[in-house]
Parts: structure tokens; C-alpha cells; sequence
């Protein structure tokens, strides 16, 4: 996500550095952003405080604001506008004193390229590896956190950032955001095209303290996989048990989100085969059906002599969940609008066939439509 103020931001600053901090702002980046939190640029200043060059007295030095493991780093970038080619220095957060990164192992400072737009976005990208290590050496020095550590490691997440904040007496409490590796590959197109993008899930875990037992876990979903899943409330996250080590629990919401994908994919094929039943035994009676979600068929009959239309619709996760039959009366109107009832409550087999669901359908109507007519007919609009 690109943060407000981008192109006024960007405007501020001498024309060489421009490139790369639109590099950095501008293009999604998973080693240096896991969330839509943008990086943001704040703090912007020369430090020519004397020139007669317009240009030089634009901005070469800010702060980079870099969510992390749910929290914030300030890093101070200082560029030298009368000596471009050089690359940037770095001043830490004062809660970090002791991290010192060294430099000469850092590749892309020791090769710094000026011309490359990229180079500060390798910088940063370097350093925050280096910030991972320097955190891992703070977890390591407990054991309960170690432990959870390990456990996490385990699993190989795909991405992972982590901050223990120190307290007044030792440690404090722990952030850890994973990127959690789910192929999403399989979920129908149609539901992911209104919402362009990466997809992804992550996964942020907070331990208030290392011995603590209410830990608290928070599952984010791109807006595509969220769509796809019906919405934020139909995925529900296990609570950290007390006992549970990390690792298990991020083995536990990956597999339950792998079962979700799968539930998806194997309801869109179900409904497709249960539109075709209907299709194959019944097609002269098919008014329409969704080509697209396969989520409806709607079918006109005709039961001595009185024609109603019979719809089926198919929610998300078909078969699992039961489908909804519809009764809607051709000649009866009420309240100005077709006599309409809505059955929920019939006999259903989620591991029935497509064609045994139609035969039941067809049961079940012919078992209906009699009390469906006369009631089209008394509470009908008069």
C-alpha cells in the first residue's frame, strides 16, 4: 500500500534520491513490509544549511517509519547532498543501543550503487536481517521464549519478524508476525477478481511476558483471500492454549486455513456437478442459472395446472453447508411482490451424488407444492 502524501513526499527531496524512495515506498516488498501497513517517510530535512544550489537545499535526510512485528521502527536515513554517490548512514531506535549491524558484511552498503534505484530498498532489506538476528539473540536468552522459538523455526513460516521489548526487570512483552506459506492457487478465479493483489495470510502472536499463559493471536487475510472465504467472520482462529509452543499453534491456523482453501475449491466443483444434475435431468425446465459461482438454478414447473418457479441456492461451502429451496408463486402476488417461501429444514445428505440430490429435490416438491398453492392463494394480496 502506498501511503497518503506519496508524490508531495517524494517532491521534498533532491532529485537523485527520488528514485530510491519511490523504489521503497511504491513496490510491495515481503522481506521489508508482511502487512498493508505502508513505509512511511517522515522527519524530511537538508542538511545543506548553507548553498547556492537550489537543488542541494532540498531534503537528503529523514526518518523511515517501518512496521514490524506490529510495532514501529525509526530508523534515521542521512544522505549527503553535496556527495550523492556515497551511501546512506543509519541512527537506530534509542530502545535498540546495542544493536550495531556490521557494516562491512553488509553487501549493499559496502557495494553501494548509486545509479541502481533498488539500492536502498537491498540496504534496508540487509539491515532488517541483521535486526532479525539481533532479536533472536534477545529471545535465546530466555528459556520459555527459546522454546516458543524453536518450536516456530520448525515449521519454516515463509517470512517472520520479531521484537521482545525489554521491561524493567529483564523481558518484556514478545511481537511475532509470520507470513503463514498457504496456496491459495486453487480458489475460484470469481472470487478474487474484484480484489486484486498479492494473496496472503499472516499470522501476529503476542506474549505478554515470557512465563505468561494468555497469549493472544490474530490472524490477518489479504482482501482477496478474505472475500474468498466469505467475510472476516467466517474464519475463526483457535485460542493459544496454555502449554502450547508457537510452532504448534502456527502449524494448527495453517492447516486450518489449507482445509478452508480446500472446502472452497471442492464446494465450487460440487455446486458445478449438482447444477449439471439438475441440467442433465431437467434442462427444458431451467429458467437461468449463475455460470459463473454455480450458486443458483432456477427451474419453472408446473403442478396441475399451476406454474411456480423452483430455485436452489448453493452457499460457499456446499455441500457442507445445506442449500436453500425456494417456492415462488406465478399467478399470486403478496405485498406486491411473487408469493415467495424459503425451506431450509429438508432432508440432506452432504454425501449424496448431484443426481440423488435432484431426485430429492424433485421429492421434496412434489411433497410441498400442494400446501405451497393453497397458501399462495390465502395470503395472497387481495
Amino acid at each position: 500500500m502506498v501511503p497518503d502524501n506519496y508524490v508531495e513526499t517524494i517532491d521534498k527531496f533532491n532529485f537523485l534520491i527520488r528514485p530510491y524512495l519511490d523504489c521503497l515506498l511504491s513496490h510491495p516488498n515481503d522481506k521489508i513490509n508482511l502487512t498493508s501497513d505502508p513505509v512511511r517517510i517522515t522527519d524530511c530535512f537538508s542538511g545543506c544549511l548553507n548553498s547556492s544550489t537550489k537543488d542541494q537545499l532540498k531534503c537528503d535526510r529523514f526518518t523511515l517509519k517501518i512496521p514490524y512485528a506490529q510495532q514501529i521502527l525509526s530508523w534515521q536515513v542521512i544522505f549527503d547532498a553535496s556527495n550523492l554517490k556515497e551511501p546512506p548512514d543509519f541512527i537506530f531506535d534509542a530502545e535498540d543501543h546495542d544493536f550495531h549491524p556490521p557494516l562491512a558484511d553488509i553487501n549493499s552498503l559496502v557495494c553501494w550503487d548509486w545509479q541502481n534505484r533498488e539500492s536502498l530498498v537491498a540496504v534496508v532489506t540487509e539491515l532488517l536481517e541483521h535486526y532479525q538476528a539481533y532479536q533472536l539473540d534477545r529471545v535465546n536468552s530466555n528459556s520459555t521464549l527459546h522454546r516458543h522459538l524453536r518450536s516456530l523455526l520448525a515449521e519454516r513460516p515463509a517470512n517472520m519478524q520479531l521484537i521482545v521489548n525489554r521491561a524493567e526487570r529483564g523481558l518484556g512483552t514478545l511481537n511475532c508476525l509470520m507470513k503463514v506459506a498457504v496456496d491459495f492457487s486453487s480458489i475460484p478465479t470469481y472470487l478474487v477478481s474484484e480484489n486484486p493483489g498479492r494473496d496472503g495470510a499472516t499470522l501476529h502472536v503476542c506474549i505478554p511476558y515470557p512465563e505468561s499463559s494468555s497469549i493472544q493471536a490474530q490472524l490477518y487475510l489479504s482482501p482477496s483471500v478474505e472475500n474468498a472465504f466469505g467475510g472476516s467472520s467466517e474464519l475463526r482462529i483457535p485460542a493459544f492454549q496454555s502449554g502450547m509452543l508457537m510452532g504448534d499453534y502456527f502449524a494448527n491456523v495453517k492447516g486450518l486455513l489449507e482445509n478452508q482453501v480446500r472446502l472452497i475449491s471442492e464446494g465450487f466443483e460440487k455446486r458445478k456437478d449438482y447444477i449439471a444434475a439438475f441440467i442433465n435431468h431437467l434442462g427444458k425446465s431451467v429458467l437461468e442459472y449463475d455460470v459463473q459461482s454455480f450458486s443458483k438454478i432456477t427451474l419453472l414447473w408446473e403442478w396441475n395446472d399451476f406454474f411456480f418457479t423452483f430455485t436452489v441456492e448453493l452457499p460457499l461451502y456446499f455441500p457442507m453447508d445445506q442449500p436453500t429451496f425456494i417456492l415462488k408463486s406465478v399467478y399470486h402476488n403478496q405485498h406486491k411482490r411473487p408469493y415467495t417461501e424459503k425451506y431450509s429444514d429438508f432432508p440432506y445428505s452432504p454425501r449424496w451424488s448431484g443426481n440423488e440430490m435432484v431426485k430429492r429435490a424433485s421429492t421434496f416438491v412434489l411433497a410441498t407444492i400442494k400446501d405451497f398453492q393453497k397458501a399462495s392463494v390465502n395470503h395472497s394480496d387481495k
